[in-house]
């Protein structure tokens, strides 16, 4: 039996295993012909057919108040769909690793979102650390030999469109969720909001892709994989998000971005360049110095 103070952290650790791994699914599932709109619907609605069932046998219900519909469209769009679309866009594009890099700097905008909206106050020891991530940054983008092909500089600047998107979600989540709901009925309600939403985009664009109709492909069995991460990641997500805070769980990119460089190594052979490896030393420095000045909600 896990103690209840414990419990975040072991999530925070599967949740960011699983998210790392994703990275590396997704491209394998782009690059095999799934259109990043086929994979958001197929994602989602997989998810929501899974949350719907086990939310019917556990007998919770999903609320359907204003205040829930909001948090499940805004949670559905800005949590789900945009940075889906713009994590399997990139990874057509770049390496895993980088990608998993990238998402490594939400816990640093988290905290500036936090600031700016007055839920978080600013301490000079946090400058330090945004600095720190604004240059690790930079030392991915700007250098000619931190990128395998300077071509990919564009799709990494796009890239960081997604932490600013899990950033706010966080940020959302936290606000808009109405007390007593249940981390189940949460993930369903975005979940189902997301699947809705892509639906029509899906078909309008004529992208669609039926899954191992042509056999049990690479590409299908990763996007299955995906699926089932979808399945488990956003209950684990909302759970660490009411016991422990938008800011603590923002610190699942450290999980997220070892896992990622390691996933990346072991399926498709990425080796980091060194500029990669300052980008992650950077970053790291950077989220410490800013969760230096944040503390977690008690449970």
């Amino acid at each position: 039996m896990i103690p209840a103070r414990h419990l975040p952290l072991v999530l925070m650790l599967i949740l960011g295993n699983l998210w790392g791994l994703s990275f590396s699914l997704s491209k394998t599932a782009v690059l095999g012909g799934i259109h990043p709109l086929a994979y958001v619907w197929m994602q989602t609605t997989g998810a929501t057919l899974f949350l719907f069932a086990v939310c019917y046998r556990a007998g919770i219900k999903v609320p359907t108040s204003r205040r829930h519909l909001l948090l499940y469209a805004a949670t559905g769009l800005v949590g789900t769909v945009l940075p889906s679309i713009t994590i399997v866009t990139t990874a057509l594009h770049v390496p895993a690793g980088i990608i998993s890099t990238l998402v490594t700097t939400v816990p640093m905008m988290t905290f500036t979102l936090a600031v700016t909206l007055g839920l978080q106050r600013f301490e000079p020891l946090a400058l330090a650390g945004l600095t720190l991530g604004l240059i690790g940054v930079l030392f991915l983008v700007v250098p000619d030999a931190s990128l395998p092909s300077a071509d990919m500089t564009g799709w990494v600047l796009f890239g960081m469109l997604t932490p600013v998107f899990y950033a706010t979600n966080g940020i959302l989540a936290a606000r808009l969720r109405p007390a007593g709901t249940s981390s189940l009925a949460a993930a369903l309600g975005m979940m189902a909001t997301a699947s809705v939403a892509s639906l029509p985009v899906m078909l309008a664009t004529g992208t669609f892709h039926p899954l191992f109709a042509e056999g049990p492909t690479a590409h299908d069995l990763a996007m299955t994989g995906q699926i089932v991460i979808t399945c488990v990641a956003y209950i684990m997500y909302f759970e660490i998000n009411e016991r422990a805070g938008p800011v603590y769980l923002s610190q699942v990119s450290y999980v997220v971005n070892v896992a990622g460089l390691f996933w990346g190594f072991a399926i498709f052979g990425e080796v980091p360049s060194p500029w990669l490896w300052a980008t992650v030393v950077l970053v790291f420095a950077g989220v410490y110095l800013v969760n230096r000045t944040t503390r977690a909600k008690p449970a």
